[in-house]
């Protein structure tokens, strides 16, 4: 092979590239949801009383929990996935979900009735 025909050769290699990490990351999230509502519907099943029940805080407060987790969890994995970048603020917003917890907690501690 002469050195012109494998340059080519390299060449050619260049340019067919894997889908960007961007796009990866927006396929992941988009697959993972709908997987994920999927299982949910399938093996659990939607309340009975779900209009009754989305009404109350106790039951939005379920999804902001989880969005809050997702959301920091997805920003950790991104971090972590890309060697030498800072992951302590990522890392950080991973306390976020409980601390919401905790106040949550304590807010429905006033909110019960004493015996």
């Amino acid at each position: 092979m002469r050195t012109e025909d494998l340059i080519k050769a390299l060449d050619a290699d260049v340019r067919s590239k894997a889908m960007p990490l961007g796009s990866a990351w927006r396929m992941a999230v988009a697959v993972a949801a709908v997987v994920a509502a999927a299982m949910f519907w399938l093996t659990i099943g939607p309340r009975p009383d779900l209009m009754v029940a989305m009404h109350t805080m106790r039951f939005l407060s379920k999804f902001v929990f989880t969005i809050a987790r997702g959301v920091s969890a997805f920003g950790l994995i991104r971090a972590l996935s890309s060697p030498g970048a800072p992951t302590a603020r990522a890392t950080a917003w991973m306390a976020l979900a409980p601390a919401l917890v905790g106040v949550a907690v304590i807010l429905e501690l006033f909110a019960v009735p004493r015996a």
